[in-house]
């Protein structure tokens, strides 16, 4: 290691770092240190009573309810992609640092429903009784 590397690692060293200054500050500010950490039944209640998962549910809700090819195509693709964006912010730095601190619990049953979602009502959608419009 050369002397301005060296250097260079004890200036960033010095620098205050945003991540690491409680991570779950930023990313769930009403979360209480003292309440625990979260499970995975307390993310699936987080994530499914957000305002997009509240639109989502009532989607699929409206799909299961009147059966169409287009509308079950068109709620489906949200819901899926809901589930991979999921699946893909767990994997950053910060997702690793706030499971650590308790603040955000497993995913993977709030994925595990959400595709089971999606599937409903693409059978729903593409599987409707002959007779109906």
């Amino acid at each position: 290691m050369g002397p301005l590397r060296g250097r260079l690692i004890a200036l960033l060293t010095l620098l205050p770092m945003p991540a690491m200054a409680g991570v779950c500050a930023e990313t769930r500010p009403d979360w209480i240190a003292a309440e625990g950490k979260v499970g995975a039944l307390g993310e699936a209640v987080y994530v499914l009573t957000s305002p997009v998962g509240m639109v989502l549910l009532g989607l699929a809700l409206l799909a299961l309810i009147w059966p169409r090819r287009w509308l079950a195509v068109i709620v489906a693709l949200p819901v899926l992609a809901l589930a991979g964006l999921l699946v893909l912010s767990r994997q950053a730095e910060v997702a690793a640092q706030a499971m650590a601190e308790g603040c955000i619990g497993g995913i993977w049953p709030v994925v595990v429903l959400l595709v089971v979602i999606a599937a409903a009502v693409l059978v729903r959608g593409f599987n409707r009784s002959r007779g109906a419009p």
